[in-house]
């Protein structure tokens, strides 16, 4: 499932960031609002500019 095909006004992409000593990791999941109120995660890519901007945010970079 791609990125864009995945969110909708009932789903909600949360992105996890881990540091290690040599670089940040990124998982990224799309939870989806079931009718019932439960959520289905399923894992997607995290898109490129969302890991820049990350990136750029961690390490108090400029934009």
């Amino acid at each position: 499932m791609s990125f864009p095909h995945a969110c909708s006004d009932n789903s909600y992409l949360v992105t996890h960031v881990t540091q290690d000593e040599f670089r940040l990791h990124f998982e990224t999941e799309v939870a989806l609002c079931r009718e019932d109120g439960t959520f289905e995660m399923l894992q997607v890519s995290t898109p490129v500019a969302e890991r820049r901007a990350l990136r750029q945010l961690i390490r108090g970079e400029a934009a």
